[in-house]
């Protein structure tokens, strides 16, 4: 259940856990070994998961916000796999949905590490999260990345965290837990699961302070009374915009080209990096927050009914590009205001995008556990994510005093371009300093 309610002069509320049930399977013979250095830290060597990384991240943020000099991001890092997991989920789901692709990348990277050398395991793990050249550079990307994203900011909170529940007689490699703590900021804490329900009480009030009490139960006695260990990790954000909405008032959505509902919208007319990409028929915005950060971007396809259509062909690097074409331009943006939350078994879409052994007996994952009568048994059984978010003017509640029926297009001054957000579309919040896709979905109505 997500609670409301807190925090309300804030514009932008999302929370998120994704958590990974790992079982015990059928016994193997002996497990592969993790190769190994000459460092503790960095003896587990999975080659790669990203590209090239940048030798150096932006991680400051700026008090001074009186103009918005937007540069994109640009490495050969580029997410394919953030966009190739939204396109998964989206396709098969007829509701709003909200994810984070971070999220999912940074345990499924634990896993990697894990992952017993020049296996199968390793193998899926590293093709489907993208190549890197070295496995120095996957530590060294998330360190980095993990440092920008945590860096205190004035003007918004995000929260982010990463624990490892073992039962007592799960102990991890030493070299495997060094790498955890050093590289990704992640604890390992050990519970009695044989006390099912002190176990999921205890993950839950983990959770609950990481997101602010927004999430209240990820996991319950039933569903953790078969595993031996969970991966978790919590995101939660809120942030203000960098120029407040006005109140709200109500309007006409179509949520397809024969159906239509009346939702609050919010409006401002400003100055923001815009583009219209006439092949592709879709328009995308930024919608910066306060504090240089982060952005939200909305992918608006141009008629009604097309997200279904956008989803099938846009591409990461076309978004990229999309990004770099922007211009910034004053534009009159109305968008509807909008809260839900959602949650998916992430399991299927992992197998589809390519992610299949760790969910099979043949598994390979020594460096979850040292011991002789667990290592080398060890799989994944259920992949699980919960979210929410709440986007408004400025965080409060019902501004439905003022009645304005919304059509295609709004008249008014032909030099100011129009950005209404009357139809579904596609939306995704970036950390524009490393370029990394913290949260995504779709919107497609209100109740839903």
């Amino acid at each position: 259940m997500i609670t409301r309610g807190r925090h309300r002069l804030k514009t932008l509320l999302i929370f998120c856990s994704f958590l990974i049930y790992i079982e015990i399977g059928k016994a193997k013979k002996a497990p592969e070994t993790l190769s190994t250095t000459s460092s503790a830290i960095n003896a587990v060597t999975p080659t790669g998961i990203f590209n090239v990384i940048p030798q150096t991240f932006d991680t400051g943020y700026y008090a001074y916000d009186d103009f918005d000099d937007y540069v994109p991001f640009s490495s050969d890092a580029h997410d394919h796999f953030s966009w190739e997991l939204l396109r998964n989920v989206i396709k098969d789901e007829k509701t709003n949905v909200v994810i984070s692709p971070f999220s999912v990348k940074l345990l499924l990277a634990l896993l990697a590490e894990a992952a017993g050398n020049n296996t199968q395991t390793q193998n899926e793990l590293v093709k489907t999260l993208e190549v890197i050249k070295s496995p120095d550079n996957l530590r060294g990307f998330y360190k980095k990345m993990l440092t920008s994203l945590k860096k205190e900011n004035p003007y918004n909170t995000l929260n982010l965290e990463t624990k490892m529940f073992t039962d007592q007689f799960v102990e991890p490699k030493q070299r495997y837990a060094a790498m955890l703590a050093t590289f990704y900021g992640t604890e390992i804490e050990r519970l009695n699961f044989m006390d099912t329900q002190a176990s999921a009480d205890h993950i839950n009030g983990w959770c609950r302070n990481v997101t602010h009490g927004h999430l209240q139960s990820l996991v319950t006695k039933e569903s953790i009374k078969n595993s031996v260990m969970l991966l978790v990790n919590a995101i939660y954000f809120n942030g203000l915009w960098r120029r407040q909405f006005n109140e709200t008032f109500d309007g006409v959505f179509f949520t397809t080209p024969q159906k239509q509902t009346r939702v609050q919208y919010m409006e401002q007319t400003e100055y923001f990096y815009y583009y219209d990409h006439s092949s592709l028929n879709v328009k995308i915005l930024r919608l910066p927050y306060k504090g240089k950060k982060f952005s939200m971007f909305i992918l608006l396809p141009k008629t009604k009914g097309g997200v279904d259509e956008l989803i099938h062909v846009l591409q990461n690097d076309q978004v990229k590009r999309m990004q770099f074409m922007m211009e910034e331009v004053k534009i009159k943006v109305t968008m509807p205001k909008f809260k839900f939350d959602f949650d998916k078994n992430l399991k299927s879409t992992i197998s589809a995008l390519g992610i299949m052994e760790i969910f099979t007996d043949e598994a390979s994952l020594p460096g979850l556990d040292r011991g002789a009568t667990v290592a080398g048994k060890l799989k994944v059984t259920n992949i699980i994510q919960k979210a929410g978010i709440d986007v408004n003017e400025r965080g409060t509640e019902a501004f439905a005093s003022t009645v304005i029926e919304i059509g295609n297009k709004f008249g008014g001054d032909a030099t100011i371009e129009e950005f209404n957000v009357n139809r579904p579309f596609i939306f995704f919040i970036e950390e524009e300093a490393t370029g990394s896709i913290i949260f995504a979905g779709k919107f497609l109505e209100p109740g839903l």
